[in-house]
């Protein structure tokens, strides 16, 4: 490494970055609420998203009341499906919004994601007006070839390989389809989805080497491809990893221009140097940490492979192999932070998946380019793309269809992270002193590596790979997520046994698949045992049913209110259980399950005397584990509150999961005097228009001496326990 200072200076630099919070490098923002604002700025790029116009503008004057500042970049969003044009200056009025904070374990960091593109707000547009501006004919022509390509691919292909083909040649991801989308990441494939070195090398080296073979000047060839590299990097979206490949594409070029060696470690080290300069955040974001390193792994393990090995005639299946094993040991712990997931069977399925991407990308690319002609002579390199994708449909159906294909581990401990790179280091240090010796070696016989060595490197990289996957836990584990306007509770028994407790929102779209689920992946959660249901209200079912129609978590078990009289929701509710193949238990006030330490009993809704009122015959559960007890109370009212205590049921718990939302009818005096809780949870929205948590409630906690926590200033709330000792921590 002596040899690639710049390499180590960018390495060490990469180190340092990564080490540092993410919160150095944020901006305080101006806003921490979302308020009508005024904006003024420049168009930079347009998408047609989500049947929503989404504007980037750059040099924006924003006008928020009294108080007016400027932002780089901000995001905008309007129903008005007019295109400006790229450099158009657009008056603009609506409502900003900060960009929020994650408040869940496992949740998308989307502060994080937008302060690398140095966007803090967005505004959702009421009204805009055009006011004049220089157009860049440059930007403008590229966003127009996209779309008539995009057109092109319509014409020429039917759903939804069009969308696929637009997200990997355009960069255009707004027509792709979601369940293409799924199918592709949960086989490991969705790489092919992004614009990624694969495709800049495959355009831009492909390019200079037929133009190099027909004029015979590199210098020639190397000027239209280096501007052809970076207008496609533009009109593509400038992705972190397509940056770094037209950077170190370009570097090879002039490597072959001076006629100087192309070495891929300080090409690399350039370009993580140039986007650090630039982005310092973007060391922290996925697709930087993917894409560098992939790269670094084939930088690193690839000379090696060939230690152990005599010479022999290369196969092409065997280099794929390695490759995309490289990779893997590289990436392993990344995968997991931001996915949680691993696709066992990815690494062979991408031996077939790489080597046709190449004919895929030729042929789309063709495609477009043909069909700016002819339309109907672009129906050829179609029908080639049409194959191709189908035979990725396939595979990736086969693939899913296997057992094991997808293994739900979790985003795993820091330590281990830390234990698996060094001995990861520590193992390519001794492999490359075994490299250094065979290239010494002048003996007779033939070299060998060390028997020992060898043994020790793969047995320890194996072990500490298989620590990634493991997870140890003592004690009961209990969180409150943030839902918003809503409620969901999960906990899980030292033996694994998991619970979930509700889940939905009335303010967070999309909360199964944006909260819940990527919540009970980050902690390897595959399968819920027993999926508890209060009652039949949106704010707590909503998200179960995207938990049950995404299928990726098994729920093994429901348990509902025993109700006499059954409403739509109800009904609906129980269809979908059973199209699920869920088994369904129907709870009502005396039932009990024990299981060694644990016990939980259901306390309402009683038999007999039950109404049409939701809220009131909400599931009432009492869960104790050692010395600990909880109590979860869905929405129940004063009047049922006074009704369970008169059972004489009520005891002291340590945790109480406040009724309703800490509305200010509910957790009555006499219910508190009973339950006296040491701690008070509430789920409630920032914004809610219900006044959650009441006051009134607040006092009436207050006054019982239990300490309150509400999901809206804290995010999720974590509880752990033994059994007699309790913690509590929370996100913010």
């Amino acid at each position: 490494m002596r040899q690639r200072p710049v390499a180590c200076a960018a390495f060490l630099l990469f180190l340092i970055l990564l080490l540092m919070p993410a919160e150095f490098f944020y901006r305080t923002p101006r806003l921490t609420e979302k308020c009508k604002a005024e904006v003024l700025g420049y168009v930079e790029r347009r998408t047609w998203k989500n049947e929503k116009m989404q504007l980037l503008l750059e040099d924006c004057q924003i006008r928020t009341g009294e108080d007016e500042f400027q932002e780089d970049r901000l995001l905008v969003y309007t129903k008005d499906p007019t295109e400006y044009e790229v450099g158009s200056i657009l008056s603009l009025s609506g409502t900003i919004y900060p960009i929020e904070e994650p408040t869940n374990p496992g949740q998308f960091n989307s502060r994080l994601y937008y302060a690398g593109k140095g966007i803090s707000y967005t505004l959702y547009a009421d009204q805009a007006n055009h006011m004049g501006g220089t157009v860049h004919p440059v930007k403008e022509q590229l966003l127009r070839l996209q779309k008539q390509i995009g057109q092109i691919y319509e014409t020429v292909l039917e759903e939804p390989e069009d969308g696929i083909l637009k997200a990997m040649v355009l960069g255009d991801k707004t027509e792709l389809d979601s369940e293409v989308q799924k199918l592709y990441q949960q086989n490991g494939i969705s790489h092919v989805l992004a614009i990624s070195g694969l495709h800049i090398s495959l355009i831009g080296m492909g390019l200079y080497k037929m133009l190099k073979r027909i004029t015979g000047y590199g210098m020639i060839s190397a000027i239209p491809t280096m501007a052809l590299l970076m207008a496609y990097g533009w009109m593509t979206g400038g992705s972190l990893s397509s940056v770094r490949a037209v950077g170190m594409c370009a570097i090879a070029i002039l490597a072959d221009l001076v006629g100087r060696t192309y070495d891929m470690l300080t090409a690399m080290g350039v370009m993580l140097l140039v986007i650090a300069r630039t982005n310092p955040l973007a060391v922290k974001q996925s697709a930087f940490l993917l894409s560098f390193g992939a790269v670094l792994g084939i930088a690193w393990f690839g000379p090696l492979w060939t230690l152990e090995e005599k010479k022999k005639k290369k196969q092409k299946w065997r280099e794929g192999l390695q490759t995309s094993l490289s990779v893997l040991l590289m990436t392993f712990p990344v995968l997991l932070q931001f996915f949680s997931e691993y696709a066992l069977y990815s690494t062979f399925l991408n031996l077939l998946v790489i080597p046709l991407m190449s004919v895929l990308m030729a042929a789309g690319i063709l495609c477009g380019a043909v069909g700016l002609l002819n339309l109907q002579a672009a129906r050829l390199p179609g029908l080639v793309c049409h194959g191709i994708l189908s035979v990725y449909q396939r595979m990736g159906n086969l693939c899913l269809r296997l057992p094991g294909s997808v293994l739900t581990i979790g985003i795993p401990d820091p330590w281990k992270v830390l234990i698996y790179y060094l001995t990861l280091a520590l193992a390519l240090f001794l492999l490359y002193k075994e490299k250094q010796r065979k290239k010494y070696w002048r003996k007779q016989e033939s070299f060998r590596i060390s028997r020992r060595i060898l043994f020790w490197c793969r047995g320890s990289v194996l072990f500490t790979l298989l620590l990634l996957c493991v997870h140890y836990q003592s004690g009961m584990e209990i969180c409150m997520l943030d839902v918003g306007q809503g409620d969901c509770l999960f906990w899980e028994l030292p033996d694994g046994t998991t619970f979930l407790s509700d889940g939905g929102s009335t303010s967070v779209s999309d909360v199964g698949n944006y909260r819940i689920v990527p919540f009970l992946k980050a902690r390897g959660v595959h399968k819920i045992d027993y999926l508890l249901i209060s009652h039949m209200d949106q704010d707590h079912i909503n998200g179960i049913k995207e938990v049950l129609e995404d299928g990726s978590i098994q729920v093994e078990q429901a348990l509902l209110p025993g109700l006499q009289r059954k409403d739509d929701a109800y009904l609906e509710m129980e269809a979908l259980l059973e199209n699920a193949n869920v088994e369904k238990l129907c709870l009502n006030s005396g039932d009990l399950a024990a299981q060694g330490d644990y016990s939980m009993r259901c306390l309402w809704p009683p038999v007999e005397g039950q109404t049409d009122d939701r809220n009131k015959m909400s599931l009432v559960m009492e869960v104790e584990y050692g010395e600990f007890r909880m109590l979860l109370t869905g929405d129940i009212g004063e009047q049922a509150e006074r009704q369970l205590a008169a059972t004489g049921q009520l005891e002291t718990v340590d945790i109480l999961k406040v009724a309703h939302h800490g509305s200010r009818y509910s957790s009555s005096s006499e219910f508190l005097a009973q339950a006296t809780p040491a701690v008070s949870l509430i789920s409630c929205s920032a914004t809610n228009r219900y006044g959650h948590p009441g006051q009134e409630t607040l006092e009436r906690l207050q006054t019982e001496k239990s300490a309150v926590r509400i999901t809206k200033n804290c995010g999720a709330i974590c509880v752990w326990t033994d059994g007699s000792v309790i913690k509590l921590k929370t996100v913010k």
